[in-house]
This record gives structure tokens, C-alpha cells and sequence, in this order.
């Protein structure tokens, strides 16, 4: 072992410190202390295999309680790593997510909920408690998420969406939503003319009670109204099918999308970076099935298929 202070090469074993009993070195010739340099994931002393395999769990699917069952990692560390895992990854994405072009857009939200549901809120809960919202944007070619937002399903959060998105697209493009009122006003603001766009309106049939009791009413759709707002929307890519789909996927990798489950948020900044997580390995790790790559690969911004150790890195 050579010293970090002379770079004498004499040197003996000193003892161990830590929790994690890590092996302390003493320099026989200026009498130093120190230990072997280790790897680490920003400030975290944790193997960055064990944090790329943690962090990679939970993108499929894993509570954070059963991660820590099967790593050994405490929950709070866990948390504490996806914390370090967001920041970095939302610098990435905008590094990223800038002058992309397009020619179809789905935009969608997707319902979860932090603390507890928005019906059962006691007078004195945490004003980031109750019902929240991912909002987020497709690009129906690609399959690549142009942008997203995580709040209430209220008008400013849908001013801030539609700013963010565009923000990061150049030219003009086609967007469809479905019904909700608070869309027209924020593209007419932040896209005005340079947007081609329609809402799909959905009809729902009465409530289907032949299920059981526990189970509660559900509603089919049964049918559609295209309505446009701007431009000259092409009526055959008037739909929100890939939208919906990622709906489907993102509640399927994360844990915390999951309904009937007591594996929800507590906090919305957890929250927040988890889907900002989610975001940038959907786009650049995860291989698409229908497309045999990644959605940054099809979107011509990366050339490779990226790992999540490279994610966070």
C-alpha cells in the first residue's frame, strides 16, 4: 500500500473504523492514517454495481422495502440514493431533451397520489398531500417522452407543461389531448401557431355494477369526438392510444404508480424523483419492443443503448 500524504510504499494494516469495519492503513514513514480509496455514487460510499441494481429493481417494479429485503441496503439509504439519482438525472434530461423535432404528439396525465387519497385529507395533513398528477408528452414515432411534469391536475400545472414542451421542440407538429379544459388556453398562450391541435373526447358508458362490491364501479369507453382547437390537425393521427399505453407501462415499472397497494408516495420530492428516474431510462436504457431500440435511438440523440450505471454516473 503507497501513502496518499509522502507516497512512501512502506506501509501496515492500523485497525478497521466504520460500521462496515473498513481497513485502516498507518505510513511507517510520516505516520499518516488512511484507507483504500473507494468508489461511490455522488456522496454515497455504496458500490455503484449495488446502487445501479437497487435503483435498477426499482425501475421494475419493486417496493422499496422489498430492494432493501433483497440488497441489505437500509429503506433510507434506498431513498436516499434515488434522491442523488434524480438530480442527476433531471441535469441529464435537459441536457438532453433540447430542439427536438417531431411530427406527431400525444400529451396525457396519469394519476397517482402522495400520503393518502384527496377524499380522505384531514384538516391538519401536509399541504404536498392528496391527489397528484404526472403529466407528459409522447412522441407517437419515436415512443420517446418529450417532457413531463409532476402536479396537481389544475391550470397552472397545465401552463407549465405545455411551456416546458415548448420549450424543448423546434418546428411545427401535430399534438392531441384528450378533453380536458385547461389544455386550450395553455397551447393557445405557449404554442399559438406553431402547433397543429386537436382534443379527443371521450363518451363513457353508465357505471358497470355486475362486478363485486369490493371492486367498485367501472365505465367503458364507448366512443370518441375529435375536436380541433388550432391549425389543420390530420384526422388520421388524431388519438391518444400511445399515450395511453405508456400509462400502462409507467405504472407497471414503478412500484409507486401501483393501485390498491400501500407502496404509494410519502413525500412528493420521492415522487418527483422517481418519475425523473423513470424518464431518462425509459428514453435511453430501456429497449422499446416494437422499435428493437431505445426511443433516444429511434429519436436520433443518442447512438448506443445506455446502462443505468452511466445513467447516474
Amino acid at each position: 500500500m503507497t501513502c496518499k500524504r509522502c507516497t512512501h510504499g512502506s506501509c501496515k494494516r492500523f485497525g478497521y473504523f466504520g460500521k462496515r469495519r473498513i481497513q485502516r492503513w498507518r505510513c511507517n514513514s510520516c505516520k499518516a492514517t488512511f484507507c483504500e480509496p473507494h468508489a461511490k455514487v455522488g456522496t454515497h460510499y455504496i458500490d455503484p454495481e449495488t446502487a445501479a441494481k437497487a435503483l435498477s429493481l426499482m425501475l421494475e417494479g419493486m417496493s422499496i422495502r422489498a430492494i432493501s429485503r433483497f440488497t441489505g441496503l437500509h429503506k433510507g439509504t434506498i431513498l436516499s440514493l434515488l434522491e442523488t439519482a434524480g438530480d442527476r438525472c433531471a441535469k441529464l434530461w435537459d441536457a438532453y431533451m433540447r430542439g427536438l423535432r417531431t411530427q406527431f404528439v400525444q400529451a396525457d396525465e396519469i394519476w397517482t397520489f402522495v400520503g393518502c387519497h384527496q377524499r380522505r385529507l384531514k384538516p391538519d395533513a401536509p399541504a404536498e398531500w392528496g391527489d397528484q398528477y404526472v403529466w407528459f408528452a409522447l412522441d407517437s414515432v419515436t415512443k420517446m417522452v418529450l417532457s413531463y411534469h409532476v402536479g396537481r391536475r389544475e391550470g397552472a400545472n397545465a401552463q407549465a407543461f405545455i411551456k416546458d414542451l415548448s420549450e424543448r421542440i423546434e418546428g411545427r407538429f401535430q399534438l392531441t389531448t384528450d378533453g380536458l379544459r385547461w389544455y386550450v388556453p395553455a397551447v393557445d398562450e405557449h404554442l399559438g401557431g406553431n402547433v397543429d391541435y386537436a382534443q379527443l373526447i371521450k363518451l363513457y358508458s353508465s357505471h358497470d355494477v355486475t362486478g363485486p362490491e369490493w371492486y367498485g364501479a367501472t365505465s367503458r369507453v364507448t366512443g370518441t369526438i375529435p375536436s380541433i382547437q388550432n391549425g389543420r390537425p390530420d384526422p388520421r393521427y388524431i388519438s391518444t392510444s400511445h399515450i395511453e399505453r405508456s400509462n400502462l407501462t409507467l405504472r407497471c415499472q414503478l412500484r409507486r404508480f401501483t393501485r390498491l397497494t400501500n407502496a404509494h408516495s410519502r413525500k412528493l420530492e420521492n415522487l418527483k424523483h422517481a418519475v425523473t428516474l423513470y424518464m431518462c431510462w425509459y428514453n435511453l436504457c430501456r429497449v422499446h419492443q416494437t422499435l428493437r431500440m431505445t426511443p433516444a435511438m429511434a429519436a436520433g440523440i443518442s447512438s448506443h443503448i445506455w446502462d443505468l450505471g452511466e445513467l447516474i454516473a
